[in-house]
Order: structure tokens, then C-alpha cells, then sequence
């Protein structure tokens, strides 16, 4: 067995194959053998019996007319050695034998069950014995079993042979797609994301490699991913980082003044460093499926207001007017009243970055379906390009600067909306942004009812 284990996988099943005619090849041959040889014995004997009952007619006749089997030989003295039966006198003794070698011998009561008896005067006066009770078959009985039996080894030898061949080329086209996706995997394993493999049919082999294609171009996607977003965390976290190491050394060499203005700049750089690395310990815990949801019943009517009052100086300060719509018997979700919040927060923040002075971002709900109510943030800034729509909620994605408020610097590190994404997925709902016929961006997501 073990010896078998170490074979590869295409010569297994070739030998699997091969074990399998060969067995199947042997059985059907004895099977047809038997038969044959049956079918023919049982024509043989159906045929003489027919004559026996010729013969049955003949010998009963001769035996009425003279009283016995003496010179009854003599009905058949010019095809004696041809004679296909044994007559046997009323003793059970041979009368006539076609080979002369048993004339006056003792037939066993078993044989002479298997005879036909010949009956005169109404008593049985004979037995002839038919042919399967003969010790040999006529040679021709034996050529033409002979030529039958080789008949059949020929053609199971041919059928061996061609399904040998066939199976062969069978495990060529099944095993050639699994050694190219072996191939492609150990070259992935060795970091050539790149590779695919080609899918050459629509069977189970084709949607292997199809399958196999779209992981490593998952993967692939994934490797782009991890590096483009580990550049950008060294990009986010290398300026306040330096601005605060700058502003340390300044103050220690006494370059800098330690005034309560320069301490409030580098504090708000390590507020900045210090949400930036939230951000992302959020973005993580989503990822691994950890995110902390503490569910509970949710009025947004309230959270709403709640946070009107927590950014209306922001809101007055930027000359933008917020609308707020919201039904009167809007149900109640079903979430966490936090994470909740830190979504529209950020959803708000995006809209007002966006939105010029004098501009509008409205807030509305209804209810979507049974189960959902639907929340929307519309701004009335430049609206969303084709790419926009496809990237927003990538991490460290940023929209085309000309969308932008011309005097705003505080374009954030583009996490936002990637841990609006990640809070209302973890409610069970979702979150797509839009351009609206009137102009704008619109972000919509989705949450449960109570």
C-alpha cells in the first residue's frame, strides 16, 4: 500500500483502469464461454432429442415385431459408428454402441434417468441414452467450441486494448488541467500572484480553474491592497509625526518658544496621530470580524438632532445650512446608538468638506421595505465622478481634489467613509453612494427595524 501511495495520481487512476477492464474483461469472457457452451449443449440436446424420438418409434416397432434385440444391430449396419445414442436392453445392459466398447456392459439406474425409454406390448423394453450422457462431444461440437472460445479472447483482448488507450487519453485531458493548476499554485505559494491558468472547458475541470483564477486574482488584489495601504499609513502617520518631532527638538534646543500656541499645535498633531491610528485599530477589528455592536433600540429622530447641536458652530462657521426630514412615525432601529452616531458624524463631515459656502446638506429617512429604514445625506457640492462612485469607500481613498472646497485643508486621511462602510455592514445593512438628477452626492445606507 504503500508503494501505491507514492505513485502520482495520473498512474493510479491508469492502473485503476486497467485493473478494471482487465477484471471486467476475464468475467465477461466466462460469463459468454458458459454461455455459449450451455446454449449450444442445450441445442445439441433439444436436436437429438428429436431423433430420439425417431429412433424411439423404430426400436419400439422392431422390438413388437420380433420379441427382442437380437439383429437389431443390423437396422444400422452402414452408420453404426454414426449412431448419436446408446440403446440399452429392459437389464440395463448395452445393446448397440456406436464406439463397440460397451456392448454388454451395465448402465447404473442414474444414467439411465437421463435416457428415453422405449416402450412395447405397453412394457418398457429399452432405454436409448442422448448425447450428454456420451463420455465424448463429436469433434465437430469440439472445433466449433474451440472457435468460439478464441473468438472471444480475440475480441476481449481488443476491447482490453482499446480501453486501455481510450482511458489513457481520458486521464491526459483530466489530469493536464489539475498539473497546470499544481503548477500555478506552487507559483503562487512562491509569491507570482500574477499567474492564471487558462479554462479550457465549461465542465468541472473549467470551473476549478475559473474558481482558481478569481482567488489569485483576490489575492493579488489583496497583495496591492495590503502594500498600497501600508504606504499610506507611513504617509499619514510621517507628518504629524514629524511636525511633533520637529517641534520637540525645537523646543529642547530652544529654537522654539514654549508658548501655550506651539503646545496646542503639536497637541492637535498627536489628537490627529491618535484618531488616524483609531481609525485604523476599527478598520482592523472589522476586518477580523471582532467590531464591538452593543445593539439596542434606536431613535434617529433624536440622534439626529443630537448631532444638529454638536456641529451647528462647524456648520455656521463653513456658511453651510443643514435640512433635516424626518418622518414623524419613523420606526425605531435596531443598533448601536455609538457606532451609529460616528457613522452619520463621518457621512457629515464628508458632505460639509465637499459643500461649498452658501451650500445645503440634507438629512432624511424613510422606511425601505418592512424590515429597513433607509437614511440619506445629500450635499449640494460638484457630485461624484465614475471613479469616485467605484473607490469612495476604499481605504485612504480620496475623491478628485477639484470636488473640494478650495479653502479647505482638512481633507482627512480617507478612512471615513471606509469605517461608515464597515459600522453599517456590521448592523446588517448597507451603503452605496449616488449622483442625484439635481446635482450633489447623495451617501444612502441602510438599517434594521426593531
Amino acid at each position: 500500500m504503500s508503494v501505491f501511495n507514492r505513485l502520482s495520481f495520473q498512474l493510479k487512476l491508469l492502473l485503476s483502469f486497467i485493473l478494471i477492464i482487465v477484471l471486467t474483461t476475464v468475467v465477461g469472457y466466462y460469463l459468454i464461454d458458459r454461455a455459449v457452451d450451455r446454449a449450444f449443449a442445450d441445442f445439441t440436446t433439444h436436436s437429438f432429442q428429436r431423433q430420439d424420438l425417431i429412433f424411439q418409434q423404430i426400436l419400439g416397432g422392431y422390438y413388437e415385431r420380433t420379441g427382442s434385440w437380437n439383429g437389431v444391430e443390423r437396422l444400422f449396419t452402414r452408420a453404426r459408428e454414426l449412431l448419436p445414442f446408446v440403446l440399452v436392453n429392459a437389464e440395463g445392459r448395452v445393446v448397440i454402441d456406436p464406439e463397440h466398447e460397451r456392448i454388454g456392459e451395465k448402465v447404473s439406474r442414474e444414467d439411465l434417468k437421463y435416457g428415453v425409454a422405449i416402450v412395447a406390448n405397453g412394457e418398457t423394453v429399452g432405454t436409448i441414452l442422448p448425447p450428454p450422457r456420451m463420455r465424448y462431444r463429436e469433434s465437430i461440437e469440439q472445433g466449433f467450441l474451440r472457435t468460439v472460445s478464441l473468438a472471444l479472447w480475440i475480441a476481449a483482448a481488443a476491447v482490453g486494448a482499446i480501453g486501455i488507450l481510450l482511458s489513457a487519453l481520458l486521464l491526459r485531458q483530466l489530469t493536464g488541467p489539475l498539473k497546470r493548476l499544481d503548477t500555478a499554485a506552487q507559483q503562487i505559494a512562491c509569491g507570482e500572484l500574477s499567474i492564471r491558468v487558462p479554462v479550457s472547458s465549461t465542465d468541472e475541470l473549467g470551473h476549478l480553474a475559473r474558481s482558481f483564477n478569481e482567488m489569485a486574482r483576490s489575492l493579488e488584489k489583496s497583495e496591492q491592497v495590503k502594500h498600497r495601504m501600508i504606504a499610506d499609513v507611513s504617509h499619514e502617520l510621517r507628518t504629524p509625526i514629524t511636525v511633533v518631532r520637529t517641534g520637540l527638538e525645537g523646543l529642547r534646543d530652544g529654537l522654539l518658544e514654549p508658548t501655550p500656541e506651539n503646545f496646542a499645535a503639536l497637541h492637535n498633531k498627536i489628537l490627529l496621530t491618535a484618531r488616524l491610528v483609531g481609525d485604523l485599530q476599527q478598520l482592523a477589528l472589522a476586518d477580523a470580524g471582532q467590531l464591538s455592536i452593543k445593539r439596542g433600540p434606536c431613535d434617529l429622530g433624536e440622534l439626529v438632532e443630537q448631532i444638529r447641536a454638536t456641529v451647528g458652530v462647524e456648520l455656521e462657521d463653513r456658511g453651510v445650512a443643514l435640512h433635516v426630514d424626518l418622518p414623524v412615525d419613523l420606526p425605531r432601529v435596531s443598533a448601536d446608538r455609538q457606532r451609529i452616531e460616528q457613522v452619520l458624524l463621518n457621512l457629515l463631515a464628508n458632505a460639509m468638506r465637499y459643500t461649498p459656502s452658501g451650500g445645503v446638506v440634507n438629512i432624511s429617512a424613510q422606511q425601505s421595505g418592512e424590515n429597513m429604514v433607509q437614511v440619506s445625506i445629500c450635499d449640494s457640492g460638484p457630485g461624484l465622478s465614475e471613479e469616485d462612485l467605484e473607490h469612495v469607500f476604499d481605504r485612504f481613498y480620496r475623491a478628485d481634489p477639484s470636488r473640494a472646497r478650495e479653502s479647505d485643508e482638512s481633507s482627512g486621511a480617507g478612512l471615513g467613509l471606509a469605517i461608515a462602510k464597515a459600522l453599517v455592514e456590521a448592523h446588517g445593512g448597507q451603503i452605496w453612494a449616488q449622483n442625484p438628477p439635481e446635482g450633489g452626492a447623495c451617501f444612502h445606507f441602510t438599517l434594521p427595524c426593531v
